[in-house]
């Protein structure tokens, strides 16, 4: 007997971590027991060439199929097991996922070559479900398996959950095939709040592995060195005696390398959380905080009545440690959220300083109680996935479309990081909010066409470069802004609007003051007993007519025109939060003098 499991993810660098859970909970329960029946685990992406993933699989002659379906792969999916079963109609497939847990005999109505779904989580139903196919052949006509509704089963399912979260073995045996992936990890199943639009509020409760099961795993991420662990706990913080202990753990076992990311609420934090994170490596943590709104009326509608101005002290305070990737969330399109209060929200979270502010639009998804109540607010969504919000009664399709161009200026010019003086100067010159800053700038790109084609990351200098001379006349400091955000960026390569003469033997003097191991030892002692030409591939020299640094340690307020040096240091080892590290260089220490 053959069995497939398999998922399409949606970018190479992500992989699927409930089919890996339930891959090892087969395996290390019931494979020695059930040894004819053969495994097979292949996680696809979405940009494959789904014809190669119908071939793979028809070449695999598999008699069960079970395919993880999420918001970003379910009409993939759709097409590829349509196809398949055209061609092997014998073949049994069964979905699970949260895109099909919550509609179970909705999505077997609406999908002729589904055969059953299974609900919840899946590793004990799955294994239940390949028990009875050995024991009884390959039919759906079972009663005994908790989480599967089928054909002959025409009713939904219960959810199917693990209380003891120990007995579900560790997802990972080799970690070779995640070196350029991201490797995903939970602590805890659920999330104890109930935010109407969230799928988890479906379920109720937070269950915990044990803090010594939690510290094992860790001590496998880091004895291999993964760059990226992710966190997938729903709020990670939620509960201090689970949370504090992890995180300490990893601050006394940081191996200089690995970087944890969670998603976390910031009114939980307290002075025992920033003392732990003051402690810690640059980049040892990174953290994800939903605020999704400022409007106590909309966060009220939405079962999150967190007080903003709570959030907004607390993640300050996690940034102003300096230690953290700081990322934060807002939503478009909820109730009670009209196109001016969003823009108060966008202002409100904008003034945080978080590292990214990532603009989101609102998924209408069965199974949550914005679903069910979007009559109310006069949704109108998308029919296809992810069923993104079009307009409701607070904010217009227009509007939201102008929201959508300014989420992806932000991403270019905020969230990259490669124009964060060149922003925050150009915006310390306008009168206007953020969100009008950007409004401004994407009617600008609108008018020039520029939304219309992809844009190269040099071609977004010379545009902002182009912008910004429509409402000011200081065209060398802003150039030297850019280009000192360009190089701060590790970008590569002389560019034609960066071009300044150099000092004489300029080149030249690079290689002689990194031969000077005073000067090496006193920015980066990791690089002594290196040649020139070996720390030049981590560091680069440029020249500037402005002070820029200065300009920066004034918060924009002026800089003294003078020919100047900046080095920046690349190295992983010695960079901050910010990714680099920068030094100024003075003249005459540059020349030799």
């Amino acid at each position: 007997m053959k069995i497939l499991l398999m998922t399409l993810n949606s970018k190479f660098i992500h992989s699927n971590l409930a089919i890996k859970y339930i891959e090892r909970f087969w395996r290390v329960n019931h494979e020695s027991d059930y040894k004819k029946i053969e495994l097979d685990v292949k996680e696809y992406t979405i940009n494959n060439d789904m014809d190669h993933i119908l071939r793979d699989i028809h070449r695999g002659r598999y008699d069960v199929v079970f395919a993880s379906a999420y918001i970003w792969n379910i009409d993939s999916l759709s097409i590829l097991f349509s196809n398949l079963k055209k061609i092997n109609s014998n073949c049994i497939v069964v979905f699970g996922g949260p895109e099909v847990s919550y509609d179970p005999v909705e999505q077997l109505s609406r999908h002729s070559f589904l055969d059953g779904v299974i609900c919840g989580e899946g590793e004990r139903a799955f294994s239940d479900l390949l028990v009875h196919f050995f024991n009884e052949g390959l039919n759906l006509e079972v009663e005994s398996v908790q989480g599967l509704t089928s054909r002959n089963r025409q009713q939904a399912s219960q959810i199917m959950k693990i209380d003891d979260l120990d007995s579900i073995p560790f997802p990972y045996v080799d970690l070779k095939e995640y070196e350029n992936r991201i490797v995903y990890y939970e602590s805890s199943r659920g999330c104890p709040y109930s935010c109407s639009y969230c799928l988890s509020a479906a379920s109720k409760g937070v269950r915990y592995f044990s803090l010594d099961r939690v510290f094992e795993d860790l001590r496998f991420f880091l004895e291999a060195e993964i760059p990226q662990v992710k966190f997938v706990d729903r709020t990670f913080n939620i509960n201090r005696k689970h949370a504090l202990p992890i995180m300490e753990y990893l601050v006394e076992h940081d191996n200089g390398i690995t970087n944890f990311h969670f998603e976390i609420t910031a009114d939980l934090l307290d002075e025992d959380y920033f003392n732990l994170i003051s402690k810690a490596r640059n980049g040892l943590f990174q953290f994800e905080i939903g605020i999704q709104s400022t409007n106590p009326s909309t966060n009220i509608a939405i079962n999150r009545p967190i007080p903003f101005d709570t959030l907004k002290e607390k993640t300050k305070t996690l940034i102003q440690i300096e230690k953290a990737h700081v990322h934060v969330d807002l939503i478009a399109g909820l109730p009670f959220e009209s196109f001016n209060r969003f823009l108060m929200s966008f202002d409100e979270v904008y003034a945080i300083g978080a590292d990214q502010l990532q603009l989101g639009f609102l998924k209408l998804l069965k199974g949550t109680p914005l679903y069910n109540d979007r009559h109310r607010y006069e949704y109108i969504v998308r029919m296809e996935p992810p069923f993104e919000v079009l307009e409701n009664q607070f904010i217009s399709f227009d509007e939201l479309t102008k929201l959508k161009e300014v989420e992806k200026l932000v991403e270019w010019f905020y969230n990259s990081k490669k124009f964060h003086h060149s922003i925050q100067y150009f915006l310390s010159r306008s009168a206007s909010t953020p969100s009008a800053f950007y409004l401004e700038m994407a009617f600008y790109f609108d008018l020039k066409g520029y939304f219309d084609a992809p844009i190269s990351t040099y071609r977004l200098y010379e545009i902002l470069y182009e912008y910004y001379m429509t409402k000011h006349d200081d065209s060398e400091l802003f150039k030297d802004l850019l280009k000192f955000d360009y190089y701060a960026s590790n970008l590569k390569g002389q560019r034609e609007l960066f071009h300044y003469e150099d000092l004489p033997r300029f080149n030249q003097n690079r290689i002689e003051i990194l031969k000077n191991e005073a000067f090496v030892q006193s920015f980066n002692a990791g690089y002594c007993g290196q040649t020139p030409k070996q720390i030049l591939k981590n560091v680069e020299f440029i020249t500037l007519k402005y002070d820029i640094m200065t300009l920066v340690q004034s918060n924009y307020k002026g800089a003294p025109r003078n020919l100047n040096i900046v080095m920046f240091d690349y190295d992983r080892s010695n960079m901050t939060t910010h990714g680099f590290k920068a030094y100024k260089i003075k003249r005459e220490e540059f020349e030799g003098d």
